[in-house]
């Protein structure tokens, strides 16, 4: 309790949704959201290393259209190359948008 809800009770959500990996691969499109450096490490495990039971969001690998949205600090872990690469992706994907 302490470390997500700052020993406040009134912070615990009443309620909760879990959805299972078989439910999370069955969707047709999936979109994970990775903020902070508390999350580089989690991001390193799903991006630089290989699907893996102790790491259930690495799954997002063998998704068809699985994508993953994060910034800057939760890049922090990632190998250089890694980085350098998506960094790259994104900057075409950008530079191919239609001007409004």
């Amino acid at each position: 309790m302490d470390r997500f809800f700052d020993n406040d009770i009134n912070k615990i959500p009443k309620t909760a949704l879990t959805v299972g990996v078989e439910t999370v691969m069955d969707a047709k499109e999936l979109v994970i959201i990775i903020s902070g450096y508390n999350k580089a490490r989690a991001l390193m495990k799903v991006v630089d290393e290989g699907v893996n039971h102790m790491w259930t969001v690495s799954m997002l690998q063998l998704h068809q259209h699985g994508m993953i949205c994060c910034d800057e600090d939760a890049t922090m872990e990632l190998k250089v190359c890694t980085a350098k690469y998506f960094k790259e992706i994104e900057l075409d994907a950008l530079n191919t948008l239609p001007l409004i």
